[in-house]
This record gives C-alpha cells, structure tokens and sequence, in this order.
C-alpha cells in the first residue's frame, strides 16, 4: 500500500495564536498532530514540544529498526506517546511559565496495509470509505464519560470541552493505542476540534467525498467550512491518501 499525506493549519478567527501543532513526514509514513491547551500556560509550546518529541522517537525507532519484523509497532506508538508526556511534563516543571501546560495528541503510523493509531485528549482520526465518515479515535472528555450513564445522550455543552486526559499534565500517561486494515481508497482524517467542533460529520463528509481527488482544495475547503462557521478555535487538519 502507498500513502500521500497533506497536512495544513489555521489560526481560526478568534485566537490570537496558533496552540495548535501538526507534521507529516511521508518517507516514514507518519503523521501527528497537538492541540495545546488554551486553558493551561504555554500550550503553544506544549503542543511543539510534543510533536517534537514524538518525531524524534520514531525517527531514532526507525533507524534502529528498520528492516526487523519482530518489533511490535503499537508498543512503538505507546512508547513514542509516552516520551513526548515526560517531555512536556518534565518541562513544565522547570520553567513557571510553562507550569501546568498540557496538550492532546493524535498520531497515526502506517505500515503495509495496517494504520497504527495513539492518540490521548479530544484530537481525532477518521476514516472516510466507500462514503461514510467514521470516527477512529475515542475523545477523552467529560461528555463521554457522562454519556455512559446517560443513555438519552444529553449532556452539559461545557463537558464536550472538559479533558479527561492529556498529554503533559502528569508525570504517566495512559494513551489509546489500536491497529486497523487500511483497504485502497480509504482516505485518512486528523484533526484538531476546530475542525469538527464546528463542522458537522455530514458536512466533513460531504467535502471529503466532493474533493478528495483535490487534496489541496479539499483541505482548504474544510478550513473555509470553519471560517464560516465563525473558527473560534485553532483549526489543523492532516489529510492521508491510500493508493494500491
């Protein structure tokens, strides 16, 4: 299987900075991205800082492993989540004004015909197939813990916001971790919550299945569906193509 990836990032309409952080590197079939904190100190840097690391795992991973079929790629992903947590935690930690700042994370490894996914926060991954949207990723938020217990699926606005789990915030992380088929023609998405915080699923879907044969255009056509939406957040969005 071969992939293309394009990625992009916008500051929205209402932030006065980009908190938000996300890299491609092709050649290693990679993606990531981070949403900083905006209630926290410093989640610019939280969220450069992450992604950073991250890379820098798997890049020396790579290297180190290249060739060898026996290393479990979803401990890689674990551990790469892991050291990027004692990156931003042990940073936070030295500097007062960097005390406390804290992201999310999303991470997506391809490999042959299986996508390797971590992610920790409320950032997500979709799969768009044969047509439908899907979401990947598990937002790990008030909402959905309170959505557990409450069946009519009504819950306060404000828990959609509240993270249960983020990257930096503690010296351990728990991140999800989980392996999928990648079939030809599936179209990867990961975002930030600018993205689907203010664009619904349909109307993601309806872009993607419009102009996907565009990857340019069709990653400018979701940031303008959230400029025009108002994009009170950060929007960042990696868009990945898979070809037989």
């Amino acid at each position: 299987m071969k992939y293309s990836m394009i990625a992009a990032t916008d500051v929205g309409s209402v932030r006065p900075l980009n908190e938000d952080s996300v890299r491609i590197v092709p050649e290693m079939n990679i993606a990531v991205l981070a949403d900083g904190m905006g209630g926290h100190k410093a989640g610019e840097i939280a969220s450069r800082m992450a992604v950073n690391a991250l890379c820098n795992y798997f890049e020396e991973q790579y290297l180190i492993n290249e060739g060898n079929n026996t290393v479990n790629t979803l401990d890689v992903v674990a551990e790469a989540i892991t050291t990027a947590n004692s990156e931003v935690y042990s940073n936070g930690r030295k500097m007062s004004q960097m005390e406390g700042m804290g992201t999310t994370l999303v991470t997506a490894c391809f490999l042959d015909n299986q996508l390797h996914i971590g992610h920790i926060g409320d950032s997500r991954c979709y799969r768009f197939s044969s047509g439908e949207l899907e979401q990947l990723t598990t937002d790990h938020t008030l909402a959905n813990d309170l959505l557990m217990d409450n069946p009519d699926g009504h819950v306060p606005s404000y828990s959609h916001h509240v993270l249960k789990k983020a990257l930096g915030i503690e010296s351990r992380c728990e991140p999800d971790v989980f392996s999928i088929e990648v079939k030809p023609k599936d179209i990867f998405l990961m975002c930030s919550d600018g993205l689907n915080g203010v664009v619904e699923d349909a109307d993601i879907s309806t872009i993607l299945a419009l102009r996907a044969h565009e990857p340019e255009l069709c990653i400018d056509t979701l940031i303008r569906a959230c400029l025009v939406n108002g994009a009170p957040d950060n929007i960042s969005i990696v868009l990945i193509f898979a070809t037989s």
